[in-house]
Parts: C-alpha cells; structure tokens; sequence
C-alpha cells in the first residue's frame, strides 16, 4: 500500500469534505501554521492521483504579500524537486522555502503549480505583475486592497478551477509595516462571517471551482496562539459543521 499519500508535514493537519457544489466529489481543507507549508497541499492537489490539465488560479487573502521570487539558486532546488515524492516535498517545505514564509506563492508559480495569482492584501497598494515560469508560461498577478476589487475582478474571468488560501492574520489591522506586533485589532466576527457568506459573491464564484483551501494560522502575527484560534474558530464555525478534523465535517450550507 503506498502511504505516501497520507503524509502531513509537520505541524499540519488537512481533512477531506464534500466539495462544495458537488456532493458526489470531495475536496481538501488543509491547516497549516508556516504558511509555506502550503505549498505541499497545493502540489498534492494538482500533481497528484487525480492530475488537472491545466493548474488552478490561486485566491490568496493575507495581511502580507507573500510575492518574494526565487533567486537562481532557489530555482535550482526547485527545478531539481521530485514533484511525485511527497516526503522530498515536506521536507522541501521545510528546510529550502524560505523561513520569512513569503517566497511559497511564486515557488508554485515558477513549477505550474497554480496559474494566475489574485491577493487580497493589506501590506501594499494594489498593483498588477507577471510572473514567468521555468517552461516561460506567464502568471498574472493581481493584488487588491478589498474584496469587492477582487470580485469585480474575477467576474472577469474564465477560469475553471481555483484554490482558495486564507492567512488568518488578514483578519488583523496592525500599525506595523510588516503586520503582527503589539497594537493589533482583530476583524469583527460579523465581518468575518459575511466575508464567508456561502451565498456572498466571493464564495459564489470560488465554491464552484474549488480544488482545495489553506488556511494558515500564523499565530505570531496574529496577536498570539489565542487570537489566531480565535480567528479560526470563526473562519471554521462560518464554513463547516462539524468542525474540521473531528468527525466527518461538511460544508455548513450542505450540513
């Protein structure tokens, strides 16, 4: 039997669910801490049993923008990467993408792992780029300061499968250039909850193409481990029931 496909990097944790806009297929919901880590789930999802002609777009939500490129030698490494190997990918994860956590979006980008990029972000303002892989495929990306700008967006486009990625500090508002730190405030439950409307227009548009979603817990730029598990249990309580990694979770509006 190969166990392979059982791997969970450290520190994470994934279940699987009912895919939202079709009860007869079933989806991945990892959790990770590092958000690097998603990058394992991301490859999973598209390289693995059940292949995707084409890679998915990837819908970020994150306080930072997570956009470093790969130096040279980087690509190397990644170039060199058995992508068919989940344990040479877990430890890639850990000891080759880069600790700061921001380098992991176009390191799946540089492989064809995800397509065009949208982020929904709060570091920077909002800017358009591209970015080439190593075949010199172009990714677009895209960064937004509101989700309204995002979906605007995405009713644009013609995309046929999508990744949903959530960094739970996006729920924080932080003085500080680079997020975290002392003075932050959490996002309103209620802010949180209409944002992950299964209804609302963001979801509307994922729900149906969704091949999979990150959520990352980042709890030290998220005020601390109890903000961030105050953060997930909303995010969790506005999606599943029951909650996830316990006994079979579903979508809350399929529960």
């Amino acid at each position: 039997m190969d166990t392979d496909q059982y791997i969970r990097p450290p520190g994470t944790y994934y279940d699987i669910v009912p895919h939202p806009s079709d009860l007869n297929s079933s989806t991945e919901i990892a959790i990770v801490q590092d958000h690097r880590f998603a990058f394992f789930y991301w490859l999973k999802w598209v390289k693995g049993e059940d292949a995707l002609p084409t890679p998915p777009s990837l819908i970020s939500f994150d306080w930072h923008l997570d956009l470093a490129a790969p130096c040279e030698l980087e690509c190397e490494w990644l170039r060199a990467l058995d992508t068919s190997n989940f344990r040479e990918i877990a430890l890639f994860c850990w000891d080759k993408l880069h600790c700061l956590n921001d380098g992991h979006i176009l390191a799946a980008a540089y492989l064809n792992i995800i397509g065009d990029i949208h982020v929904v972000q709060k570091q920077d303002e909002p800017t358009s780029d591209h970015f080439k892989d190593y075949e010199g495929r172009i990714h677009e990306i895209y960064c937004y300061d509101s989700v309204s700008a995002l979906v605007a967006a995405l009713s644009d486009r013609e995309y046929s499968s999508a990744i949903l990625d959530i960094d739970l500090d996006y729920f924080t508002e932080s003085p500080d250039k680079c997020g975290g730190g002392e003075n932050i405030t959490l996002t309103p439950d209620t802010d949180i909850r209409s944002l992950l409307e299964p209804g609302g227009e963001l979801l509307s548009w994922v729900m149906p193409r969704m091949r999979g979603m990150t959520i990352a817990t980042e709890p030290e730029f998220c005020g601390g481990l109890v903000n961030s598990n105050h953060l997930f249990s909303v995010v969790n309580d506005s999606l599943f029931h029951p909650q996830l990694c316990s006994h079979r979770p579903r979508w809350r509006h399929h529960a």
